[in-house]
């Protein structure tokens, strides 16, 4: 009779134990439950052994305006190019005369990119009483929590890369973030300059386009169901949930014209599959709430003398909330290649050392490596706005 022998090696006949394994994939699953803004990341991985630094090169159109040109900031790449300075510049830059020799030359241009992989990691420190006395799954819960936890971090690393794009619209004319509110009166007068407008979703749509930057859907044909809209093919704009609250009120048009601007998502979610998180839409753009969405506390003009207004402040200064566009191939994440996401360790009480002499404490903890790159800044846009508190 052979001998029956239990563990986890692959001599045994009981087969592999599977527990641990039960255990992560709780974790895991809950370290992907939320993907508001990782859905609009792009992946790249890089090899082991290669350092810490990843790198990625593109090469910019010879044709371009470049970043650094004047009117770039205003005009994008080919639009709203003066039709004089065309000819001009096709008469004496392109024309090729008679027998023409070497001339006319251009050169691409070459751009490297970089970011450097960091480690984050948290842990649960509990007793040996934890397991004597609570009445809970405790193997499984702390690993559901570590993995939530490590999804919020991942999504807060995400969105904080995001917001380090200098591709930014203010709103209200502004010249820069700091001027953000500056002709607000005490009663809230000129609020609605700076707050989410339709004019200023077009300007956003606008400068995107100039830019180059492809649309994230397509054009959504009404259903025949009744009340159902038809949805422009749009950019992807992601909102925290007081700019949504402005959103909702928004009207353009007047008198018998007058309508709402913003289509909430029922009014088409028939007839298209939604993003994670997508709330409704406006103009040529569909909106992502998220619950995590940051604000940039008090980095607005300075509060007018007894302001008894109703736009968000730290009590000095307006705070601003960003709207990002996170338009395709304009950001992404990098992996290491041969590991995994998110890794879970644990050590439980009974494993008596130098460190645990009484075997009374253990302990759950996750680790994780994270790199996050801008690959094409023009093309990842954040407008910044007041909003209702």
């Amino acid at each position: 009779m052979a001998t029956q022998v239990y563990g986890n090696g692959v001599n045994s006949s009981q087969g592999e134990n599977t527990v641990v394994h039960f255990y992560d994939k709780a974790g895991i699953k809950a370290a992907r439950e939320i993907n508001v803004y990782g859905q609009w990341a792009d992946k790249k991985s890089m090899p082991l052994k290669m350092g810490k630094t990843y790198k990625i090169s593109k090469f910019l159109h010879i044709y371009d305006r470049t970043t650094a040109d004047t009117e770039f900031a205003t005009k994008g790449y080919l639009s709203s190019r003066s039709l004089d300075a065309v000819t001009a510049d096709l008469a004496a830059n392109v024309v090729l005369a008679e027998g023409a020799g070497a001339v006319n030359q251009v050169g691409p241009q070459k751009i490297t990119m970089e970011t450097s992989f960091a480690r984050y990691g948290e842990m649960i420190d509990y007793t040996d009483e934890v397991d004597m006395f609570s009445e809970d799954s405790i193997q499984v819960r702390y690993r559901e929590e570590l993995g939530y936890l490590a999804n919020r971090r991942q999504e807060d690393l995400i969105q904080r890369d995001m917001l380090s794009t200098g591709n930014k619209l203010f709103a209200g004319g502004s010249a820069t973030i700091s001027d953000i509110g500056s002709t607000v009166g005490a009663d809230d007068t000129n609020a609605e300059l700076y707050k989410v407008g339709f004019d200023l979703i077009r300007q956003a749509s606008k400068r995107l386009v100039r830019n180059r930057a492809q649309y994230n859907t397509q054009i959504v044909s009404g259903s025949t169901k009744i009340d159902t809209r038809t949805i422009n093919r749009a950019y992807y704009a992601i909102i925290g949930n007081e700019v949504k609250y402005d959103l909702e009120t928004l009207t353009r048009g007047a008198g018998y014209a007058e309508e709402f601007a913003y289509i909430p998502r029922y009014k088409y979610a028939a007839a298209e599959k939604l993003a994670e998180g997508e709330v409704g839409a406006m103009h040529d753009v569909r909106f992502i709430e998220s619950e995590s969405a940051m604000v940039r506390v008090g980095a607005g003009a300075a509060l007018p003398a007894s302001y008894a207004g109703e736009l968000s402040n730290n009590g000095a200064n307006f705070d601003v909330f960003p709207v990002l566009f996170p338009t395709k191939g304009s950001f992404a994440t990098v992996g290491l290649q041969g590991k995994g996401k998110i890794k879970f360790n644990s050590k439980s009480p009974d494993k008596v050392e130098l460190s645990n002499p009484y075997g009374t404490r253990g302990f759950f903890s996750y680790n994780m490596w994270y790199a996050g790159i801008i690959l094409d800044e023009t093309k990842l846009l954040e407008v910044d706005v007041l909003a209702t508190a």
